[in-house]
Order: structure tokens, then sequence, then C-alpha cells
């Protein structure tokens, strides 16, 4: 099974250059601040469309940046 992952230390710089905190993220991109949390944690993986707001929001970073694909528990 193929799953993607938030990269932890990419997403919190990319959120320190936007100066701001995972509570004013999630409510600008309109989730929840649990569910938010939940993909930073690893504990949810991010749906294709989350994956897309979040690279929207980030402009500035590639999807390589921000996520990576793990193959039956290893990346790829």
């Amino acid at each position: 099974m193929v799953k993607v992952i938030l990269k932890r230390q990419p997403f919190d710089v990319a959120l320190a250059k936007k100066n701001l905190s995972q509570r004013a993220l999630a409510r600008k991109l309109g989730m929840s601040r649990s569910y938010l949390s939940q993909l930073v944690t690893g504990k949810r993986p991010p749906s294709a469309y989350m994956r897309q707001r979040f690279l929207e929001f980030f402009r500035d970073c590639s999807f390589d940046d921000l996520f990576t694909i793990e193959e039956d528990g290893g990346a790829l």
C-alpha cells in the first residue's frame, strides 16, 4: 500500500516563513486544528485535495519539498 506523508520539518519551515501558527493555517485552509495536527504528526495521511491545498498555499514549495511517499512502511 502506498501513502503520502507530510514532512514535518519542511512544513514547519514553510509555516514559519509565512509567519503563521498551525491554528492560523487551519483557519485559512478551512479545516479543524485537530485535523491539521493529525496530518502534521503523521496520524492521518493528507488526501489529494488537502495536498493540493497545501501546495497552493505554500507556492514556493514543491510536492517533494512537503511530502514523501511511503510503501509498506518504507520510503520510496
